[in-house]
This record gives C-alpha cells, sequence and structure tokens, in this order.
C-alpha cells in the first residue's frame, strides 16, 4: 500500500501526501542525507530503495532537472510495480508537471498531481484478507465493508471472491476467501501479498479457540501484514468478551455484529486502525465530513432550522459527487431542492 509520497526539487520539498503511519520527517530526512552522500560518491543508481522497519523507501532521480521523487510502501508490494510507477511518474512529471512549478503556478500543480496521485495509490491500493471458517459471518462482514456498492466478482478457480472498494478516495482490493476446511490447502496462497488480515470468529469458544490455526498461515505467508481478530455475533447469547477474545488468539479484536448495517462506520474506522491511515490527513477525511453534516443536516430539520438543514444537504452533495458517489449526491441534491420549496412557501 503506498503510505507516502514526496517531490522533490534542488532538495527542496515541493509536493508531499500522507496517506497513512510510515517513516517521520526525522527518518526521510537522514534518508536524503545518506542519499546525497552516496550521490556525491557514485556509489548509488538513478532508482532504488531502502527498506526501513516494515516500510520499503523507494525513490527515482532525474539528475539534469535535480528531481527527486519518492514513494514509501508496504513490505507487501512487488518492487518492480513499485518501479513502475514510479518510471511513469517522473515521465508524466517531465512531461506534464514541471511547467506548471517552473511557471510558478504551485496551487495549479498542486491541484492537478492531486488526481494523479490518487491515481497512483489505486495501483498501489491496500489488499485485506478476510480468513476464518464458514459460517463466522466473512461474506456478511464483505457486505457490510462493500455497502452493497460495488459488485462482487467470484472467482471459482481458487473458491473465493475478490472485490474492489472504495471507502473516500482510497481504493482497495478486498479478498474474502472459502471458509471451508476442504479448501484450506488454498488458504496459504490467498494470504500472500496482503497488506492486512482480519480473522473472522463467531465469538464462540470453540471456534476462537480453532481459529489460531490461522496465525501459523499469517507467520508464514504474510509476515508483514498488519493482522487483527474481528469478534463477530456479539450480540448471540454466550459471546465470548472480546478481552477473552485477545487472550486466546493473542491478537487485537474488535467487537462487531456484521449484520447490522448501521456497522459500517465502524467497520471502516476498524479497517483505518489496521491499515494505520490518518483519517484526518487521508482520502478518507471526505467520508467522515460526510457523515457528520448528515448528522447534523438531521438535527437540524428536528430543531425546525430548514434553512441550516438546506445548507447541510447541498454541502453533502457536493462531497457524495467529490467521492464519486453520484447517486447519493444526486439523493440530497433532491431533497435540497424539497427543503428550498418548502422554505419558499412559509
Amino acid at each position: 500500500m503506498l503510505r507516502q509520497i514526496y517531490v522533490l526539487k534542488e532538495s527542496k520539498i515541493i509536493y508531499e501526501q500522507i496517506f497513512g503511519k510510515a517513516i517521520s520527517r526525522e527518518i526521510l530526512n537522514e534518508f536524503l542525507k545518506n542519499l546525497k552522500r552516496d550521490l556525491e560518491f557514485g556509489a548509488t543508481d538513478e532508482l532504488g530503495n531502502n527498506i526501513f522497519f516494515k516500510y520499503r523507501i523507494s525513490y527515482i532521480l532525474e539528475k539534469p532537472m535535480d528531481l527527486l521523487i519518492i514513494l514509501v510502501t508496504g513490505l507487501s508490494d512487488e518492487i518492480d510495480t513499485v518501479y513502475g510507477e514510479l518510471k511513469k511518474l517522473k515521465k508524466d512529471f517531465l512531461d506534464f508537471y514541471l511547467e506548471l512549478i517552473e511557471s510558478g503556478d504551485k496551487e495549479g500543480f498542486q491541484e492537478i498531481f492531486n488526481s494523479r496521485i490518487d491515481g497512483l495509490h489505486k495501483n498501489l491500493g491496500a489488499k485485506i484478507s478476510l480468513i476464518g471458517f464458514s459460517g463466522v459471518g466473512k461474506t456478511t462482514t464483505t457486505q457490510l465493508i462493500k455497502d452493497q456498492e460495488i459488485p462482487m466478482q467470484h472467482v471459482p478457480t481458487i473458491t473465493g471472491k475478490i472485490a474492489t472498494i472504495k471507502i473516500g478516495k482510497l481504493v482497495f482490493k478486498l479478498w474474502d476467501f472459502a471458509g471451508q476446511e476442504q479448501f484450506s490447502y488454498l488458504w496459504n496462497n490467498f494470504v500472500q501479498g496482503s497488506d492486512a488480515i482480519l480473522i473472522i470468529t463467531d465469538s464462540t469458544l470453540e471456534n476462537v479457540e480453532k481459529s489460531r490455526y490461522f496465525l501459523e498461515i499469517i507467520k508464514n505467508e504474510a509476515p508483514n501484514a498488519n493482522s487483527a481478530v474481528i469478534g463477530n455475533k456479539q450480540d448471540l447469547e454466550g459471546a465470548l468478551s472480546i478481552q477473552k477474545i485477545e487472550e486466546i488468539i493473542g491478537l487485537k479484536t474488535y467487537s462487531m455484529v456484521a449484520i447490522e448495517p448501521n456497522n459500517r462506520d465502524k467497520m471502516i474506522l476498524i479497517i483505518s486502525d489496521i491499515l494505520e491511515i490518518n483519517t484526518n490527513i487521508s482520502l478518507l477525511k471526505p467520508l467522515f465530513e460526510r457523515d457528520i453534516l448528515i448528522g447534523e443536516a438531521q438535527l437540524a430539520i428536528e430543531r425546525g432550522a430548514l434553512p441550516e438543514a438546506l445548507e447541510f444537504f447541498e454541502q453533502i452533495a457536493d462531497i457524495c459527487l467529490e467521492l464519486g458517489d453520484d447517486k447519493l449526491s444526486q439523493e440530497f441534491y433532491e431533497k435540497s431542492l424539497k427543503l428550498k420549496e418548502l422554505i419558499s412557501k412559509k
């Protein structure tokens, strides 16, 4: 998953975008100092990477222009894919964006380049794997995350399903694997390359103890993935507490009732937490802003403050359009028209 991007011109940062937790500015400065030293001694290539803890710092240089582009990703991202994106980004930068910078149009550059980086994040998006035994609610959890917006693609050859999901402006690949034990020989291959793995349990003692089986698979096949447990079916009598599930499996555990549609925001926050995405500075921010505005609009209507509700509806319609949710945008636009008509009659 793409976590950070930096573009430097003449050793100054002219663009940065942070999608989630990765390297600090101090580590970046140390990396830049070492890179500069290696360049002076001719000890580095124009395309390369360094590993720091569980992150990879990949870079590409354009020496004549004194241009440096840095992508910070997880270790599960294929380095050839990252290098390919860096090469395309460098070409695009030289062909289109450099002229904007040299003309002094910094705002125009930022706006246009942001759109380019949105596409880059899609190509280097996170792989989220849902694993668990049959009947624990994996498919229901998948449907909750998807919110029925994007149809599931069935892949019969691997007895699982893959969905491309969009949360805010971020794009992820969600893998839902068959839980039947006759397909257990495939689970090892399924989790490879995962950025996040969610072990889904039904919160019963038998299933939770049995689900420890997946720990060895994660250790061997996806050691760099961020892993956690979803304690599903917490509404049922006899469900183990979250603390007890954590004690048995040894991973952070989140409470969930996946059949309840209102838990989608909670599930999105869980994913954000597991992937270490900062919801305040990432492309998820508009999604949460929209949800807050929807709540504010409802309160305004209950108070009879229709002009205030109208303003909220118009803002929500704009945010939905920005997020690419045209259907919901149209819905709130039509609500705003009805409110305008109602206000005009008073």
